[in-house]
């Protein structure tokens, strides 16, 4: 695949088609692997904008708190005070205090709409007692929570949208329960849904540019990490990634299967059918290798030239074999022919495994020469072939 297509590819899975130019929003129902990853991303950037929202949220409420207590009258005042200390902060201290359990960190984005929208109704809920009380409490502290709503809580566009518009209808059932005056009614519901329509816009700009951004630094990823011909991740990343692994291992005392595979007479291949048929061959290699490779741990790699490095994670010495010559007897039914090869009438491969469970003593390095040592066997045994090397066994 090219890498427009991959492009267009990365781009349809996080946003739909354009309509008359402006993208719409994939809303987070698909929950697809990229999905998950602009989720994780999102919630990395703005992580700590949530905690010091929460906390000024938890500030301006405390301060308007103070200014209630000094200029309200006694019932009004028992009334919406209790509203603010006994729902409306608590739940902000609550919100700002998930913010800090990795476990709850999947559910943040509703944790902060649960938390934004009981904010808002809250702010219904004191309007309410002013109008009930008949005492005349500017309604725009309502526009406030809007726009705290949209921006500065780090809400993607559907819970903040759900919790701007559940609030402008909570606001405007209230008023008219309470009956206040028709043209105040419609001005102040002029401008509470402008907010809202403003806030609506302006996240959803917000979340595409947060979109574009991730797709655009995935895709610079992607071109840092991945072998531009086959796909498969290039040498220098897959060090990076099985020393991670490697490390893993070593705690929790899993084995490895570490792996080297060379096409059999790939420069006889070369030679023969030209540079341009021996890159479609490395890419249909690389597409077998990948499919033995589908665990969240397994790496497949290209090393170099038609050589691949590859590491399973915590299977047995019989199941590493098995899914090696699987690989094998799969990259042979392609039949792709070789008729410069000794071995057989088509593409072939040899695989020599290192099987071991990581020490201290030991390294990534170590395990990778094993394996060497392990395809040089195979090869001097005939190629088209899996030799297994243990550390025991050198």
């Amino acid at each position: 695949m090219n890498q427009s297509a991959k492009t267009a590819n990365l781009h349809s899975a996080l946003l739909l088609p354009p309509s008359e130019g402006l993208p719409a929003l994939r809303l987070g129902f698909e929950d697809g692997p990229l999905e998950r990853d602009f989720r994780r991303y999102h919630q990395g950037v703005f992580l700590l904008r949530m905690r010091w929202a929460l906390l000024v949220a938890v500030a301006l409420f405390l301060l308007f708190v103070v200014l209630d207590a000094i200029s309200l009258p006694a019932l009004v005042r028992n009334q919406i005070l209790a509203l603010r200390l006994g729902l409306m902060i608590p739940v902000l201290f609550l919100a700002w205090l998930a913010t800090y359990q990795a476990w709850l960190h999947k559910h943040l984005q509703w944790i902060g709409a649960i938390a934004a929208l009981i904010c808002g109704l809250g702010v219904v809920g004191i309007i309410w007692v002013a109008r009930v009380h008949a005492f005349p409490l500017p309604y725009e502290g309502i526009i406030l929570a809007t726009f705290f709503f949209y921006f500065l809580t780090g809400l993607r566009f559907l819970p903040a949208v759900l919790c701007g518009w559940t609030t402008f209808v909570a606001y405007v059932g209230m008023e008219l329960h309470t009956g206040l005056a028709g043209n105040v009614l419609l001005y102040n519901a002029f401008f509470l849904g402008t907010a809202n329509l403003i806030g609506t816009a302006g996240s959803y700009f917000l979340e595409s540019a947060m979109r574009q951004n991730f797709l655009s630094q995935k895709q610079l990823q992607d071109m840092a990490e991945k072998d531009f011909l086959t796909g498969l991740l290039n040498r220098r990343a897959f060090s990076a990634r099985a020393d991670c692994t490697w490390r893993q291992a070593l705690r929790e005392k899993h084995a490895l299967g570490v792996v080297m595979m060379d096409v059999d007479f790939f420069k006889r291949y070369n030679d023969h059918y030209g540079h341009a048929e021996g890159d479609e061959t490395l890419k249909k290699v690389a597409q077998v290798m990948g499919r033995h490779a589908r665990r969240p741990l397994d790496i497949v790699a290209r090393y170099g030239g038609e050589e691949f490095v590859g590491l399973w994670y915590n299977l047995s010495e019989a199941h590493m074999q098995t899914i090696l010559e699987s690989l094998r007897t799969d990259i042979a039914a392609l039949q792709i022919p070789h008729a410069t090869s000794d071995v057989a009438p088509h593409v072939s491969v040899s695989i020599g495994l290192a099987y071991l469970q990581p020490q201290a003593h030991h390294t990534l390095d170590d395990a990778l020469r094993l394996a060497d040592v392990a395809l040089y066997l195979a090869k001097e045994q005939g190629r088209n072939r899996v030799v297994l090397k243990t550390p025991e066994a050198s």
